[in-house]
């Protein structure tokens, strides 16, 4: 087959960009997925009907047939001449093989093609050029200091430097067998095993870029169809064989998710560098998006692929990354310009740098002569920071810095980046986005914020220490070492600001299917108090309780409220009528936020991107949940870790609902909801890029 009439087979620009490729074994058509571009093409190869896609090297794909189990190299010229038979996988079950590395070119003599096992430990090899059947080599691997070691292999693997490292998981950690090539070809396979950053929320990839090997964790929220929350990378320090985090990866694209993973230069892909590209890994039973660009800078994902119908997501149908053959493209860098920042010193928190155009302006008379209830009345116009800097201008003015706490403030977006030295504040309503040092702090880099009340902030690092902060004020409080697995909680919430004697910090997690547990703190309190509680009566969504009433109300996935009395100490339901079903591990998936708006206590539910938002408020008499169709003088921000309700006394806010998202790529403006006419802005989520690690905060100062 000629060049050209094989171009004809692929989708236009094959060659030039990342594709990812599904071959169902059975089907006549074959998908092909264009990440940049947005859309999925259908194909009818013929070399391709009835056979799956283990691997590739290079312009090689490895092939099996689904029924014959026939398996053998083909290029991707799909010319018949270069094709190297390998053999057959008769007698392996497609559904225990994991991915494959190959050593070298297939038409090498030298070349190695090793299978690792899934969910079993063994490795599948042969030398396709000298061996005419697969060598099986079965391994017990396991933990001397732990006898109940769960860990198997999870079907991933890597080739780095000679040595076969390959992902060993259980429910609770993951870790990192490597294989010497050499002495499993020689018959006397030994191993070493290397510990791994964990979190048992999160994707485990490893992937091979250059001479370095990295391994990036990538952690989702629950029930946001496996969208990103978290995103960390560790290279491999190969003198001691440890992890290193690191918060570049060297201006490379990594692809992440099929059956191989892969990683490029900027320019040989084609798009922005220090971006990783992820298919989610549930993408299956999900009905929809698939694929989500996170970029390293500055911690934003998007949605890159959308699969708008279900794709096959048994192991043996799995997608493959296949990359480019050619470089025709140039490397895209997008640029992020921002003209607001709070200075570094708390006295100069309210400096704001701003390009202006310079004003011809008359002071021959004094601002002082302006009448005091004037200005007291421009405050009650002004956002937060104007209001500050209006209290600057004169020592007359400063006398009305007891009204700043009524302007009007809204939420702000807090969200950090790889940036150590400030995080940043996105105004929605104002449209201005400002940098909050965070020097002062000593280590505000690599923070995880979890939950927001009257401008403090509940926030960790490293899974070992929790405190607040407010960071305009700068106030600071530690709390006692959690006793608990802060990434394993559940949620977390607050009963009043923490500047009040009688705030109480909550985290609720589980302890095993079957025990809840719920840790407390107060100031009062040298260390965490915990109370245990049976767990049977189903699960709760994952956003974070709302303490209203003097008690703490966690929202459950059947409609039902579990309500913890701190006085008394006890925990009782609420058993009330779902106003919509959410069950768990079906292909509904369903966003729910939980927040309370003067007393009351509001749900907002969200199926699909473009599908109406509803909106229940509590009926607390009758127990039931009503349905609302409007939110009258209230503007609602949604975040999985803090939802707010507050009012709004200009119209343009009201009945609007603003996501933790961005709708441009510049990131100046929130994407949000009109609940009156149900309207999306931006309509295409593709535009919509949300940080990581936000939160929405109430700028209190």
């Amino acid at each position: 087959m000629g060049v050209s009439e094989c171009e004809d087979l692929f989708p236009s620009g094959f060659s030039d960009q990342p594709w990812l490729m599904q071959l169902h074994g059975g089907s006549e058509t074959q998908e092909f997925m264009d990440p940049y571009n947005r859309c999925i093409v259908e194909r009818n190869i013929p070399q391709f009907t009835g056979k799956l896609c283990l691997g590739f090297y290079k312009n090689w794909l490895l092939l099996a047939d689904k029924l014959t189990k026939e398996t053998f190299f083909l290029h991707r010229t799909l010319d018949p001449k270069l094709k190297v038979c390998l053999p057959s996988l008769c007698g392996v079950s497609f559904n225990f093989l994991g991915s494959c590395v190959i050593s070298s070119s297939p038409a090498s003599k030298k070349c190695v093609v090793s299978f690792v096992g899934r969910r079993k430990d063994f490795i599948l090899y042969c030398r396709p050029k000298l061996n005419v059947r697969w060598t099986k080599v079965s391994l017990s691997i396991h933990d001397s200091e732990n006898p109940d070691d769960q860990h198997r292999f999870t079907g991933q693997v890597v080739r780095f430097k000679g040595k076969i490292y390959i992902l060993h998981g259980s429910l609770v950690a993951f870790r990192v067998v490597v294989i010497d090539e050499d002495s499993l070809l020689n018959g006397d396979c030994s191993w070493t095993i290397i510990q791994m950053p964990n979190r048992i929320d999160a994707w485990h990839h490893l992937v091979v870029s250059g001479n370095e090997m990295f391994s990036v964790l990538v952690a989702t929220s629950d029930l946001r169809r496996g969208f990103p929350a978290y995103c960390t990378v560790h290279r491999l320090e190969t003198s001691d064989q440890t992890w290193e985090r690191v918060e570049s990866i060297g201006g490379c694209v990594f692809f992440l998710g099929g059956i191989q993973n892969s990683a490029l230069t900027a320019t040989q892909a084609g798009t922005q560098r220090d971006c990783i590209y992820v298919v989610n890994q549930n993408y299956g039973w999900l009905h929809g998006e698939g694929v989500y660009k996170i970029c390293m800078q500055d911690q934003i994902v998007s949605l890159s692929l959308s699969l708008k119908k279900p794709i096959r997501t048994d192991w043996i149908c799995k997608l493959c990354w296949l990359m480019p053959t050619k470089v025709s493209r140039k490397s895209k860098r997008e640029t992020l310009s921002f003209t607001h920042s709070i200075g570094s010193d708390k006295s100069d928190r309210t400096h704001v740098h701003e390009k202006e155009e310079k004003r011809n302006i008359d002071i021959s008379r004094p601002w002082a002569d302006l009448p005091i209830e004037l200005v007291q009345l421009l405050l009650s116009r002004l956002n937060l920071v104007d209001c500050l800097r209006l209290s600057s201008i004169c020592k007359a003015w400063n006398t009305v810095s007891s009204h700043i706490q009524d302007a009007m403030a809204y939420p702000w977006l807090m969200y950090s980046t790889n940036d150590s030295c400030s995080w940043r504040l996105f105004d929605p309503v104002y449209g201005k986005e400002y940098f909050i040092d965070n020097t002062w702090l000593g280590f505000g880099k690599n923070l995880t914020f979890h939950y927001s009340k009257d401008g403090w902030v509940l926030a960790s690092k490293e899974n070992k220490y929790l405190f607040l902060i407010n960071p305009l004020t700068r106030e600071f409080i530690s709390l006692p070492a959690p006793d608990f697995d802060i990434r394993r909680s559940t949620a977390m919430s607050l009963s009043s600001s923490p500047a009040n004697s009688d705030c109480i910090v909550f985290v609720v997690y589980f302890n095993d299917l079957h025990v809840l547990e719920i840790s407390t703190w107060s100031r009062s309190q040298d260390e965490w108090n915990k109370l245990s509680f049976n767990n049977e009566l189903g699960y709760y969504v994952p956003c974070n309780p709302v303490f209203t009433w003097g008690e703490l109300y966690c929202y459950k996935v059947n409609g039902e409220l579990s309500v913890y009395n701190p006085t008394k100490k006890t925990l009782q339901t609420l058993e009330i009528k779902a106003p919509i079903e959410i069950v768990v591990g079906s292909d509904r998936i369903i966003q729910c936020h939980f927040m309370e708006s003067r007393g009351d206590l509001i749900t907002v539910f969200r199926e699909h991107a473009k599908d109406r938002l509803r909106i229940f408020k509590l009926d607390r008499p009758q127990l039931v949940w009503r349905e609302v169709f409007g939110v009258e003088d209230v503007t609602i921000f949604l975040n999985n870790k803090t939802s707010l309700a507050v009012s709004c006394p200009e119209k343009r806010c009201r009945d609007l609902i603003y996501f933790s998202g961005f709708a441009d790529e510049h990131l100046k403006s929130n994407a949000s909801y009109t609940v009156e006419t149900n309207e999306y802005y931006p309509e295409d989520c593709y535009h919509i890029r949300e940080p990581m690690n936000c939160i929405w905060v109430e700028p209190r100062i």
